[in-house]
């Protein structure tokens, strides 16, 4: 799941959060990264791709 999201940050540059809860990452697991990792670890993917977001706008 980790590579999926540098893949999409290398390629785009910047990921939306919703993203993560889109093919190719429910093709490994159906709900997305809640089935593979802890909700507190999915919060903190989720608040780093925003980081990068800004930081990409700023």
């Amino acid at each position: 799941m980790i590579q999926l999201i540098v893949r999409e940050l290398t390629e785009n540059g910047v990921t939306e959060p919703s993203r993560l809860f889109e093919s190719p990452f429910t093709n490994v697991s159906a709900t997305g990264p809640m089935a593979v990792f802890p909700a507190a670890t999915v919060q903190r993917i989720i608040a780093v791709l925003g980081d990068i977001k800004q930081k990409a706008a700023g």
